[in-house]
């Protein structure tokens, strides 16, 4: 089982039937190569952001995560995360988190971050 199958089961209410499997969740910003531009970020001490969810942010959700004057939405699949990981971010109205170069120290705390969000689910508006 993978990370992404152990996110979505946990947040369930963000990820419902229906909705397409394979995203992740979503950023905002202007369009870079996202993994290098995910690996240069985490390597200056500061990960990318995402909220998480299949269905994109409204915009007082984008605010409430603190980037709602940033321009161009991107949706992140997860095919685009090879070799990253989610790891715990936060709750505003919606689950977020950061993204990080999967390595042991990720998956050795990867069942702490699932109780993170666990913890702190809160349903969808």
């Amino acid at each position: 089982m993978s990370w992404f199958d152990d996110l979505r089961r946990v947040l369930q209410p963000y990820y419902p039937p229906g909705e397409p499997a394979d995203v992740v969740g979503y950023v905002r910003g202007a369009a870079k190569d996202q993994p290098a531009t995910w690996r240069a970020m985490e390597a200056a001490g500061r990960a990318q952001m995402i909220v998480l969810g299949a269905r994109p942010p409204a915009l007082a959700e984008w605010q409430a995560a603190g980037v709602g004057g940033r321009s161009e939405q991107h949706v992140i699949l997860i095919g685009r995360m090879a070799g990253f990981r989610v790891v715990y971010g936060g709750f505003s109205l919606r689950p977020w988190g950061k993204i990080v170069v999967e390595d042991d120290d990720a998956r050795r705390h990867w069942p702490g971050q699932l109780d993170a969000w666990r913890r702190n689910l809160r349903p969808p508006r």
